[in-house]
């Protein structure tokens, strides 16, 4: 026993301290990454590490990073409490936030700047902390803060305020008013969720700096405001709107937002038109029920549409047949279905003259139907990649066909086809099977049993390969492809 006594304290006064002996711009940047309440336990190793604590570069203020356990009531299910103790429980939990919040701020005031500010808490208009969340974002903006994201409504609807309230109202004349409020802006990305934005004329110069700004479920008030804030944006490059309020018709036009290269809009469900007049931008994504799309932008190359059972019941597929006549430039197309592929395409699309890359999102619900295919490959006769995200809930798997084939039809510049989400069932595979039989240049097939789910913005999740892909799957469908694909083509099965 003193043996190992004296090997521990010989290894304690040998072990020497790396990690204080990095840079202090290194140890703020770690202590950044950490919870608040976390953090702040490191300012008791050492005066150098406690003046380190007070110097964060970015602020991430939500109920797992500041309130204690005894504090926060998330994971207790209060629903079964009478109404009184659920609302002392919210009240209490919404106290010791703020409270803490502002405990923390006034031992950081010496800091020089904040990169970031991230607020995720319920807070409503005239409500309990609204006045300390305006004076949260002046302190930041005051420190030349670059980044703002507040998501006010958290996901535990338990502990969420109630919904007879209404949504705080994000202060612009603090952002907004620049110059005037004794600080210059340096606020290039906003992300607003659960909110009122409604700028004023006389306050919106702030926003002039924004480069991204993504908002979900805010309200406007009116269109005035949202035009208001868009005609100040004048170095705004990405601007995602999703299921705002009190928004009718969306106008890009000179001379303002001419820097924008993305525009994403899903599910404004009042939004009855969208206007754009733009020379730079790129890339649009649109969601939601037909409206007036008008288009005036010689760039815009990449569109990404979702195809819904009610326009599939219609037989519209708007608004992929508006796209060759209003986009003939269009190169790359997003093509998300909902609904029944060989349903919706009985007629012939229309050409796509310079498409050259085509992603198509595709759930079923029994089988896959490879029809709908020819009339993919006829639509596209310059195109060169083709993704395929498979996605099937239900099936009973069936023998691979022997005959009733769709047509041939040969396509002479497909070049390279991606299929993802592939279980190894018989019609996906038959839809590989006509690709690789009918793509005459084809150079690689790649098959990838993860599936791949979009969830905007550019940005993809992805889920495990179903069960049995190891143990069954992957051989059925290498023992079928490998018949098809001679010797100038790649087949990479995952």
């Amino acid at each position: 026993m003193a043996n190992n006594r004296r090997k521990k304290q010989r290894a304690v006064e040998s072990s020497e301290d790396y990690i204080s002996e990095l840079p202090d711009s290194i140890l703020c940047n770690i202590l950044s990454s950490l919870k608040i309440r976390e953090a702040v336990k490191t300012s008791v190793l050492s005066s150098r590490w406690r003046n380190i604590c007070t110097t964060p570069t970015n602020l991430i203020l939500d109920a797992d990073s500041i309130l204690e356990r005894e504090e926060d009531y998330s994971a207790t299910n209060i629903c079964y409490l009478s109404e009184v103790l659920r609302y002392l429980i919210k009240k209490n939990r919404s106290y010791a936030f703020v409270g803490n919040v502002n405990q923390y701020l006034s031992s950081v005031e010496q800091v020089q700047k904040i990169h970031m500010l991230k607020v995720c808490f319920t807070f409503r208009h005239n409500r309990y902390g609204c006045t300390d969340l305006d004076d949260w974002i002046r302190f930041v903006m005051k420190r030349n803060v670059e980044e703002i994201d507040l998501c006010l409504m958290e996901e535990n609807h338990q502990l969420s305020a109630p919904n007879d309230g209404s949504l705080y109202v994000f202060p612009c004349d603090i952002v907004g008013n620049g110059d005037a409020s004794g600080f210059k802006s340096f606020l290039k990305c906003m992300r607003l969720a659960h909110c009122v934005l409604a700028p004023h004329k006389s306050y919106n110069y702030g926003f002039s700096t924004l480069t991204t700004l993504e908002l979900l479920k805010v309200d406007f008030k009116s269109e005035e405001h949202i035009q208001i804030l868009l005609s100040c944006c004048n170095n705004l490059e990405w601007l995602s709107l999703s299921e705002c309020y009190n928004l009718d018709c969306l106008k890009i036009n000179p001379p303002f937002c001419q820097q924008l290269k993305h525009l994403n809009v899903n599910l404004c469900h009042q939004l009855q038109a969208i206007k754009v007049q733009s020379t730079n931008l790129e890339t649009l994504e649109y969601n939601g029920c037909k409206i007036d799309l008008l288009f005036d932008a010689p760039r815009l190359k990449t569109f990404f549409s979702h195809v819904s059972y009610s326009t599939a019941c219609h037989r519209e597929i708007w608004p992929v047949f508006r796209l060759p006549i209003d986009l003939p430039q269009l190169e790359t197309l997003f093509l998300e279905c909902s609904c029944s592929m060989g349903e919706v395409m009985t007629n012939r699309l229309p050409i796509f003259p310079n498409l050259r890359h085509l992603v198509v999102i595709k759930v079923a619900i029994i089988r896959h139907e490879p029809s709908w295919i020819v009339t993919v490959l006829n639509a596209c006769p310059t195109l060169q990649r083709l993704e395929l995200h498979l996605r099937t809930y239900f099936h009973f798997d069936e023998k691979l066909r022997k005959t009733s084939w769709p047509a041939r039809s040969p396509h002479n510049h497909l070049k390279e086809v991606s299929i993802t989400g592939i279980r190894g069932y018989s019609s996906e595979i038959e839809i590989a099977i006509y690709l690789l039989k009918n793509a005459i240049a084809l150079e690689k097939m790649t098959i990838d049993p993860r599936p791949r789910i979009y969830i905007g913005n550019g940005k993809w999740s992805h889920s495990e390969a179903c069960e049995n892909w190891s143990r069954v799957g992957r051989q059925k469908v290498y023992n079928h492809l490998m018949q098809e694909v001679n010797s100038t083509m790649k087949l990479l099965i995952l």
